[in-house]
């Protein structure tokens, strides 16, 4: 499991596709950052998920970045540079994951919440399986479970002077390990 996600870090593809004779995005989900949780439409299929981003792998996919609150910024690993997400505004973002499996992704602007306790998964499967997943949720819907609370987590109330969790706290040496693999590109061991 750990091979394949460096395997799909490594075969991520991101880049912001410029107006002129690219083609369309065949999937637009909208990225809606709450604090302390991800939300993610899919206008299209009329299928909502919290956490988990579902993606077909080898396809163009939009991303409409939103917050719903405050300041928030997206990243999934083997993403060089994080993209601001700023209230009131939608930021499109282009993505290809090449091949099938799980990455990680992360707020890391200091909104409040810490880095920690804004993960999600990014699950890439071929285009038939993925079909397969969006026809079973329409059925029965089961992914989008947003907090019945609004409860500031934990990590949240014991965090550093930049925002992110204090170096002695387990959120402080979880984020240490993200920021290890973010900075070689590796995931960490679960």
């Amino acid at each position: 499991m750990m091979g394949l996600a460096c395997i799909c870090a490594c075969a991520i593809f991101l880049g912001r596709i410029l107006d002129a004779g690219v083609s369309r995005p065949v999937l637009t989900v909208r990225v809606v950052a709450h604090q302390w949780w991800w939300e993610f439409d899919y206008p299209s299929l009329g299928i909502k998920t919290s956490d988990v981003l579902y993606v077909p792998s080898a396809t163009d996919i939009r991303l409409e970045l939103a917050s719903a609150d405050v300041l928030h910024s997206f990243w999934i690993v083997g993403m060089k540079d994080s993209v601001e997400i700023v209230p009131g505004k939608t930021r499109p973002l282009d993505l290809v994951v090449k091949s099938p499996g799980e990455l990680y992704g992360n707020c890391d602007s200091g909104c409040g919440c810490a880095t920690v306790c804004m993960r999600f998964r990014v699950r890439a499967s071929s285009s038939g399986s993925f079909d397969q997943w969006a026809a079973r949720e329409r059925l029965l819907p089961s992914e989008f479970k947003p907090p019945r609370t609004r409860v500031v987590p934990a990590c949240a109330l014991n965090s550093g002077h930049d925002g992110h969790a204090g170096r002695d706290s387990p959120a402080g040496h979880l984020q240490r390990l993200l920021d290890a693999a973010a900075s070689t590109g590796n995931s960490p061991s679960q």
